[in-house]
């Protein structure tokens, strides 16, 4: 898949928990400005020749750099914007070289990103990604 199914999947923000001990703390992590673009792999599949299509996407994980290490040991590879259409050329040699130059270019990325406690997570919308100082839901 990395040589011809590669994708870039958009979020405003993702959540990673940080344990110590026996306490998970939800976090919020976004980018400065902007979206966050992780580095993906995609694939069509079915069980058999008669099942429905199912789009399935995996995005492309790293150690995590030090300033955001703190808070879980591996992190997603996050793009900027000026390797969106890198990542996407399909004429590219796509190895593991192609996959180390990527994670390479995100290091800086990923240790600009953000962090901020977030209240539990329960429901859906933005107000989850408020800080947790803001009040608890």
């Amino acid at each position: 898949a990395i040589v011809h199914q590669r994708a870039l999947l958009p979020a405003d923000a993702y959540y990673e928990w940080h344990t110590e001990g026996k306490v998970k703390t939800p976090y919020a992590v976004t980018p400065a400005e902007g979206l966050l673009a992780f580095a993906g792999i995609y694939s069509w599949w079915r069980e058999s020749p008669t099942s429905e299509w199912v789009l399935t996407a995996t995005i492309l994980t790293m150690a995590a750099p030090e300033p955001i290490a703190w808070l879980h040991d591996r992190t997603p590879v996050v793009l900027s914007e000026d390797d969106w259409s890198w990542w996407l050329n399909r004429e590219t040699a796509a190895d593991q070289a192609f996959v180390d130059d990527a994670v390479a270019r995100s290091i800086p990325v990923a240790s600009a990103l953000n962090t901020h406690e977030v209240n539990p997570v329960r429901g859906d919308g933005p107000q989850l990604l408020l800080p947790a100082d803001a009040g608890r839901l």
